[in-house]
């Protein structure tokens, strides 16, 4: 092999490891997991991390990525996520819920550093225990379905629409019995879709059975009446007119102040403790590389680490 070609071999290997070098840096993917290496030894757990903006949704796409984080740790006693999430599919929760239990073989614990809500909430009360600090907050676990007003889709509780139906039976009942007009009340029931009331209802039970069988069967196991105070638990957490609003906060002191609630077990890191300060910093951090330098058209959108893998999702903006 004739030198210059010798030259030109070795500046193209020298040139794709400075490349990667640049970008390492760049991403801060090294910092990060050493970070989540440092976790896993004070917590005696292997930590894996789900960031997503509040955009992006818990849906289909994260399942293969998932498995694929999972499989880089292998089965191990204990794991620890740590998610941040504004919600998405709880057909997904559960299937995500049920992956990291196939490799966990002891206790599975979830971390929120700032925001599981909806569905994200549905897979915190999944778990053994949740690690919970000064800025973290759960949700209602309400469905919530999309309607479309004058072009612009909202998102509206299921138990809205259940609510509304009641309502005009009951006003229609009630006008029969005082023998005072009913018609517009019985137009506007007649007005209402049966089959996608239907699918309130349903959505709505599996909401509350998700809840029940994973608080009945994790963290409340054992427990006297787990069955009955895990049901109760499920009843609080996806009631719309208990909470108002699907975002409502639901942080560590509401659920050590309510009963049922404050019959999870959570664990709440003082905002002094070593522990929330390497996973503040560890979710500060996935927080700051999904903002930096999105390419045109493209936004990074989700971050899903562990101490050997890395990768990230971006979408169109």
């Amino acid at each position: 092999m004739e030198k210059k070609d010798l030259l030109s071999g070795r500046y193209d290997e020298i040139l794709g490891q400075v490349q990667e070098e640049v970008q390492g840096a760049h991403s801060q993917k090294d910092t990060r997991q050493k970070l989540i290496s440092m976790i896993e030894a004070k917590r005696k757990a292997k930590l894996i991390v789900y960031v997503s903006k509040l955009d992006y949704m818990i849906d289909y796409d994260d399942i293969p990525i998932i498995a694929a984080m999972l499989d880089s740790v292998g089965e191990t006693d204990n794991i620890e996520l740590m998610i941040q999430s504004s919600g998405g599919i709880g057909e997904v929760a559960e299937k995500i819920v049920e992956m990291i239990r196939r490799y966990c073989k002891k206790q599975f614990r979830v971390i929120v550093p700032n925001l599981a809500k909806s569905a994200a909430t549905m897979i915190a009360i999944s778990a053994d225990k949740v690690i919970m600090g000064l800025t973290s907050e759960l949700g209602p676990i309400d469905p919530q379905l999309t309607v479309v007003q004058g072009g612009v889709p909202h998102s509206v509780s299921a138990q809205s629409f259940i609510d509304a139906r009641n309502r005009l039976e009951n006003e229609t009942a009630e006008a029969v019995k005082k023998n005072e007009p009913y018609q517009a009340y019985l137009a506007q029931l007649s007005a209402l879709n049966t089959g996608f009331i239907d699918s309130c209802e349903k959505a709505i039970s599996f909401a509350t059975d998700f809840a029940t069988k994973a608080l009945e069967n994790n963290m409340l196991k054992g427990k006297r009446d787990a069955h009955d105070l895990a049901n109760r638990i499920a009843l609080n957490l996806s009631s719309a007119s208990t909470y108002f609003s699907h975002g409502r906060t639901i942080s560590a002191q509401v659920i050590k102040n309510n009963p049922p609630l404050n019959e999870m077990l959570v664990d709440e890191l003082t905002i002094e403790s070593e522990d929330w300060k390497m996973i503040f910093e560890l979710y500060l951090r996935c927080e700051l590389f999904l903002d930096m330098d999105n390419q045109k058209n493209q936004r990074k959108g989700k971050l899903y680490e562990s101490a050997t893998f890395s990768m990230k999702a971006s979408f169109p903006t």
